[in-house]
């Protein structure tokens, strides 16, 4: 008669127990920064061509160079929300004046703005105008019939 004795499969090894095997999935770490200084940089106001308001007056920028910066430590800071905040033309006027500017050069600013939307206006209507003569050429054309097969 023989003998059946039971055998672990896979056998296992000391070395390949799951001590020892890396895992197969690595843990992800939470990953946290932290800031303990903000640095403002301080621009002063200028006249803006780049950006030019959807209403009347001036556009205002800021300058190419800051003319000062501070820092803040944030540890004792709470966290706020805040908006851009939107000048009407009066308060653009007033602003660059106050940056330095004359009533003259102002107005100027003023009448370059209205120039500049004028044109961009006449752009969009030119444009709106090419794509209704767009789709009136597509529907005047008849379209193809396909060929069947016999």
């Amino acid at each position: 008669m023989m003998s059946v004795t039971s055998v672990a499969w896979p056998p296992l090894l000391s070395w390949k127990t799951h001590e020892f095997l890396p895992r197969l999935t690595k843990q992800r770490r939470e990953k946290r920064v932290f800031f303990t200084t903000a640095t403002t940089y301080i621009f002063p106001l200028e006249y803006g061509g780049s950006a030019v308001p959807s209403d009347h007056g001036p556009p205002i920028g800021l300058a190419k160079t800051h003319s000062r910066q501070e820092c803040n430590a944030l540890d004792y800071m709470p966290p706020r929300s805040s908006r851009v905040r939107k000048f009407n033309h009066v308060e653009r006027m007033l602003l660059l004046q106050e940056a330095s500017y004359t009533r003259r050069e102002v107005a100027r600013f003023c009448f370059e703005t209205i120039a500049i939307q004028r044109s961009r206006r006449e752009t969009l209507d030119d444009d709106e105008e090419e794509e209704e003569n767009d789709n009136e050429d597509h529907e005047d054309k008849e379209p193809k019939q396909k060929r069947l097969r016999v």
